[in-house]
């Protein structure tokens, strides 16, 4: 069961990652875009609350911020930066999740010799 759960935190936390991909990916299309404010998912939250609450209940906007006159809070530098982070987590993630599949495969194969 712990095995189960595990992978199963695995691949949330690859789908946690690919959203958070997603959402800085939008914060840059709106680099130019008068009063936008940024938006993030809350990662650490989101995987130690469970598998049950949508990751999408996680993000959150940060409206108390403004780097422009316009109102705007997206610094590219900083998103490409959490961008690149966040790459390196995602892969990370994945690597740990084939090791543990490869685990299994090699189990399942050798229980049938």
């Amino acid at each position: 069961m712990k095995k189960i759960a595990a992978s199963l935190l695995l691949e949330r936390a690859l789908s946690a990652a690919n959203l958070r991909q997603k959402i800085l990916a939008n914060n840059i299309a709106n680099v130019d875009t008068p009063g936008y404010k940024r938006f993030d998912i809350a990662l650490q939250e989101a995987l130690q609350q469970g598998l049950d609450t949508p990751l999408e209940n996680y993000i959150y906007r940060q409206s108390a911020t403004s780097l422009r006159v316009d109102g705007n809070n997206v610094d590219i530098d900083q998103e490409m930066t959490f961008i690149a982070e966040n790459e390196a987590y995602f892969n990370s993630v994945a690597s740990s999740l084939i090791q543990r599949m490869a685990t299994v495969r090699y189990l399942i194969n050798e229980g049938r010799r």
